[in-house]
């Protein structure tokens, strides 16, 4: 009986507890079910949350690149045959002589973790044709920009790289993918071949600097002159000359025979020359007055146009440690008729 009496204390409290669980039921006991009604979702909406969802997963091109360089393209073992390429042209001096391969290598020859010469090509041709305008420019400061946009495109064309490139023996180290049947445009080797000369302008000029690519470009380029005066077409030079000798201030221009032979013959010949007051300032032979006469007014004109300084400065010299350039005189531009 004493074991079962209680305090009135401890019976206060077991009924205060008693209560306090009748107040609060287990609420955390149950589950409840929610149903909400899908909302629809705009076109637009689906799209800015497809965006951010692809934005948060790094591409393999940004992954490579956190990752570093190195783990994204291996090291290729320089062949014997791109060595002795090499030495040929002078690029053993190359401080990156991975470059080597990459310069050989064109985008077509698709292997994993191969570097190729595309960006050298690109960079490689901006420069030949920076080089070549500059020199031609400087050289011929009176030559108009349609003649000297032609003659840029003579020195860098398709054709001409390629056979340069037959010079210097590109055939036996450039790696490409000779037939894609898949392809409609089929890939020719005079692309590749002259995509290979490009891309050793370019390598020259990101890894021994803007100099050394010159004189690669003088070298190997420019120093092959041909016939610059042929490129110079103008379809009236007897009416352009008129105009250009008016603004410049001299005398209208006039021609006059000078000699001829078998007028009465089945050949013959006539010279004739223009002159600009008393001074002769074109000369031209033909087999009629008519055409002497344009002839000779053409010899006026590219006498004018086609002037060449002997010696000259190039912009570019001022690369050249110690060098003072020394501005040449701008050039005249073109008669407009």
């Amino acid at each position: 009986m004493a074991g079962l009496l209680r305090s009135p204390l401890v019976l206060a409290r077991s009924s205060i507890r008693a209560s306090a669980v009748r107040a609060c039921p287990p609420t955390l006991a149950r589950t409840f079910l929610i149903n909400v009604k899908p909302v629809k979702k705009s076109k637009l909406q689906k799209e800015s949350e497809d965006s951010q969802q692809n934005a948060a997963i790094p591409s393999s091109s940004e992954a490579a690149t956190e990752i570093g360089q190195d783990s994204k393209y291996r090291i290729e073992t320089i062949t014997p045959a791109v060595v002795a390429f090499a030495h040929r042209l002078g690029l053993n001096n190359l401080k990156d002589q991975t470059l080597l391969m990459r310069i050989v290598t064109h985008p077509s020859y698709e292997r994993v973790g191969i570097q190729t010469n595309q960006g050298l090509d690109l960079l490689g041709a901006k420069v030949m044709q920076m080089f070549v305008l500059e020199y031609l420019n400087t050289k011929y400061p009176k030559m108009p920009a349609k003649t000297l946009e032609e003659a840029v495109h003579i020195y860098t064309r398709t054709g001409t790289l390629e056979l340069m490139a037959k010079e210097f023996g590109v055939d036996d180290v450039a790696r490409w993918a000779h037939s894609n049947p898949e392809v409609e445009y089929q890939l020719s080797s005079k692309t590749v071949k002259a995509s290979v000369v490009r891309a050793i302008v370019g390598a020259l000029y990101v890894d021994q600097g803007p100099i050394r690519a010159r004189e690669f470009v003088h070298a190997h380029f420019l120093s092959r002159e041909f016939d610059v005066n042929s490129l110079l077409q103008i379809e009236e030079p007897k009416r352009y000359l008129s105009f250009l000798m008016k603004r410049l201030g001299r005398e209208h221009p006039v021609a006059r025979l000078m000699a001829e032979t078998g007028r009465q013959s089945k050949a013959p010949v006539f010279i004739v020359g223009v002159y600009s007051g008393t001074e002769k300032i074109g000369e031209g032979f033909g087999s009629s007055l008519k055409m002497a006469e344009f002839r000779a007014s053409m010899d006026a004109l590219t006498k004018y146009y086609m002037e060449e300084l002997r010696d000259f400065a190039l912009p570019s010299d001022v690369e050249i440690e110690g060098t003072v350039y020394k501005p040449t005189k701008i050039g005249d531009t073109d008669i407009i008729v």
